[in-house]
Order: C-alpha cells, then structure tokens, then sequence
C-alpha cells in the first residue's frame, strides 16, 4: 500500500495479486465536495470481473450538532435511490423553516459508457449486519445482494456497488 499526498489530493495505492488499484481523493475546498476516482489495472493475461463497492456514512447536520446526538441527527435524513440505481441522494428534514436545506448526492460514473446494473443501500445495518462490524459486513459475504431500500432509516449510509470488468493487461 502506498499513499500519496499533495495540496488538492490524496491518492492510495494497492496492489492484491495481479490487480492495482489507486484511489483519487479529491476535495473541494470552496464548497463541500468530496470526488474520489478509482482507477484498476490487471496486470494479468486474462479479463478479470470484479465487483466494486463504495461505502459513505450520512451525516448531513452541522458537525456540532451531529457531535451532540448522533443517532437524532441520523433520525431526519431520508434516502432516494434513482431509478437506474447508480445514485443515492439522500436530504435532511429541516427543523425550522429558515434553516439551509442540506443534500448529499452519493453517485458513480464509468468512462465506457456503458450502462451496468448497479446495487444500492441505504440502511447501515443492513449493509453491515446484526452483530457485525463495517470490517466484515454482510454485504461482502458470497452472494450477498444490496437490497435497494431507501427512505428513512435508524442509521443511514449510501452504499453502490457495481461489478466491472477489467481487460487482460488494462
């Protein structure tokens, strides 16, 4: 594993087996925007199809608040799944009526353009597990789908996961 940071960035490079990884943080220092690009080479003579998974914690209420009461800030956030899956935007319940709306859109792209089945999450404990940690989640174990809920939860994440392949020596 290699990291490497600048002033706009931080990468993270790995390396499991014939497959390389690195992982473009990017964030937006005039406003609140976070970009993270994730790049893979297979450095085998053969395609490798791989699944893909991100995971993001919500918290959309200013920091002192959700420092405060974490599990009631969490109690306000509602959750939308877009209709193709390959985006989770989830919104905070105003408390009053002059208080800033707060949004998060948790999405992915891919440059091939082509269009792929995307799974998504919303409920941490269902991504995680009853009795699990987020160092072995249900989600990863064999077979295991993203169920695709979204609206209010407990505990709200934006979990995507997409399986993609990877050419031979790309």
């Amino acid at each position: 594993v290699q990291t490497v940071f600048c002033d706009d960035k931080a990468n993270f490079i790995k390396t499991v087996g014939t497959l390389r990884s690195e992982v473009e943080c990017i964030v937006v220092s005039e406003g609140n925007g976070e970009a993270r690009r994730l790049v893979i080479w297979n450095d085998a003579a053969v395609d490798r199809h791989i699944e893909v998974t991100s995971f993001a914690e919500l918290v959309l209420a200013p920091e002192v608040n959700d420092n405060a009461h974490p599990a009631f800030s969490k109690m306000f956030v509602e959750t939308e799944i877009t209709h193709n899956g390959s985006a989770i935007l989830a919104t905070r319940r105003k408390r009053s009526a002059d208080e800033a709306s707060i949004v998060a859109a948790h999405f992915v792209t891919d440059p091939s353009g082509l269009a792929r089945d995307t799974e998504a999450e919303t409920d941490r404990r269902a991504f995680i597990g009853r009795g699990r940690t987020i160092a072995d989640p249900a989600a990863f174990d064999p077979g295991a789908k993203l169920s695709g809920s979204a609206g209010f939860t407990l505990d709200p994440v934006a979990a995507l996961r997409r399986r993609v392949r990877v050419p031979a020596n790309k």
